[in-house]
């Protein structure tokens, strides 16, 4: 995802530039804060220095000081309350192979109660 956005903002990719570090610093930080950093860094200015001044991870790191990442705990308790929602069950139902039968089941039912004539 560095390495996309990065060139998407007319960053350059050179040795200097360690992706490695920077994905391990920022496990747990949301895709959107890394976009909000990466723009901040790559500022007009900073892409026109890139052929002097390669891009480091530095840079990027020291953006990302001042945002809080989501902990664990955070993420832990987003996914209970979600999985609670109507939305959340309908997921976490079509997600299992079991949620697949029982859908062709209902249909079924469905179809047969249809086709049924009251006597």
């Amino acid at each position: 995802m560095w390495k996309q956005i990065i060139l998407r903002n007319g960053g350059v990719l050179t040795n200097a530039l360690n992706i490695s570090c920077l994905s391990k610093v920022t496990d747990g930080f949301t895709q959107g804060q890394i976009v909000k950093v990466i723009k901040e860094v790559l500022t007009d200015r900073r892409v026109r220095q890139q052929s002097h001044k390669p891009l480091t991870a530095v840079e990027f790191i020291t953006m990302m000081t001042s945002m809080s990442p989501v902990y664990k705990e955070e993420e832990e308790s987003f996914k209970n309350w979600y999985a609670k929602t109507p939305l959340g069950k309908k997921r976490m139902l079509s997600l299992t192979i079991g949620g697949n039968k029982e859908k062709e089941k209902e249909k079924g039912k469905k179809k047969g109660k249809k086709g049924k004539k009251k006597k």
